[in-house]
């Protein structure tokens, strides 16, 4: 299912992940997983796609830069 980028917003804190266990909450790159990702988190993202429109990911720099673009 092909995911669009509703917003691309700085670092948010865990408590403002749709998940409190997921990877994002826990510090970790949503894009990558962890591990093996343990780079920096350098933003947070609001993804929609069919199934959901308020997907919140955390993303390192390399994550970031491979979200798909409008």
């Amino acid at each position: 299912m092909k995911s669009e980028v509703v917003e691309v917003l700085p670092r948010q804190p865990a408590h403002w992940y749709n998940d409190p266990n997921s990877v994002a909450a826990r510090g970790g790159c949503s894009q990558h997983g962890t591990p093996p990702c343990h780079d920096e988190i350098v933003a947070s993202v609001i993804l929609r796609n069919a199934g959901s429109d308020d997907i919140r990911w955390a993303v390192c720099r390399r994550g970031l830069d491979q979200l798909p673009r409008a």
